[in-house]
């Protein structure tokens, strides 16, 4: 009997509320996503997750740090502390970073700098991927409109309403097949 792909996902709220059961009902899903999480918390909680024999793992997390304010540089510089311990730890599997999706601003009530913000971010994200030769899976133009994410990807303009976790499914089900 063939063993069941195990795909581990890192994250926040948007993958803890991501019912990937729903979309790879074939694979054995690990959801490591916690409402609020951070870069930070990631960092804190990390050794545990990877404990975890997996075939891939997919990583999304920063987006709280640019809501709570937290400095690009430092958010930047705790994503590649968190590849380069996830690439120490788990020798032959695959990692698929993922970079973080837009915001709808207007829905925020937000002055309009986030979506900058996280573009910038994104970009060193995947300066850091190509650097180390890492699949790096750029959601955010999926995600647009404009300048801000599609009003029906969103309920809040932060988190993701079910077309938003279609979407997103849609993206990532060529790497888990």
């Amino acid at each position: 009997m063939d063993r069941k792909k195990k795909v581990l996902f890192i994250g926040d709220s948007l993958t803890e509320w991501f019912q990937l059961e729903k979309y790879f009902p074939d694979v054995g899903i690990i959801n490591e996503g916690i409402a609020g999480d951070t870069t930070y918390g990631v960092l804190e909680r990390l050794d545990g997750i990877i404990e975890n024999q997996v075939d891939m793992i997919f990583l999304m997390i920063g987006i709280n740090d640019v809501f709570n304010s937290f400095q690009k540089d430092d958010i930047i510089e705790n994503q590649e502390l968190i590849i380069e311990q996830v690439l120490t730890h788990v020798n032959g599997t695959k990692v698929i970073v993922q970079s973080l999706l837009p915001v709808n601003e207007t829905m925020l009530g937000s002055p309009g700098y986030l979506n900058k913000l996280i573009r910038y971010i994104n970009q060193e994200l995947k300066s850091h991927c190509d650097a180390r030769k890492l699949t790096y899976l750029n959601l955010f133009p999926d995600f647009l409109e404009g300048k801000e994410m599609k009003k029906e990807y969103t309920t809040d303009g932060g988190h993701l309403s079910p077309a938003g976790y279609d979407l997103w499914a849609e993206k990532i089900r060529a790497f888990i097949g």
